[in-house]
């Protein structure tokens, strides 16, 4: 893959543990973990916590590189407040279309599926 020297200079440069993967590999896997808490937030699932979760992610990057990480995700973290605090609130989630969980659980794969080859089909076509 073809990845800028911009996310190897962050890994080393701050001492971004990597668990005992290659940057390269740690790189594509933080990205995908980004991808799939996002897609669960949109979805529905799990709001509160994985809400808190993503607070306490943006917290230790926060001590890694600073304001400027508090600054750039401000909106997000008022946000990720609100879920905390509301839940879901008066927005019906898209996975309360469908009734049973059977139902819920091939709704989630399905469109997982597609959105991930929809952005790799955008990136790796147009990148």
């Amino acid at each position: 893959m073809g990845l800028s020297f911009n996310e190897y200079d962050i890994i080393h440069q701050h001492g971004v543990p990597t668990f005992g993967f290659p940057a390269a590999t740690f790189i594509v896997l933080a990205a995908f973990i980004e991808f799939v808490v996002g897609y669960l937030l949109i979805v529905g699932i799990l709001n509160r916590l994985l809400a808190f979760v993503l607070t306490l992610i943006f917290i230790s990057t926060t001590m890694l590189f600073g304001v400027t990480e508090i600054i750039g995700h401000l909106m997000i973290h008022i946000v990720l407040i609100i879920f905390i605090i509301e839940g879901v609130s008066f927005y019906d989630p898209p996975i309360n279309i469908h009734r049973t969980k059977i139902s819920q659980m091939v709704f989630v794969f399905l469109n997982f599926v597609f959105t991930l080859a929809t952005f790799l089909l955008i990136y790796y076509r147009f990148a």
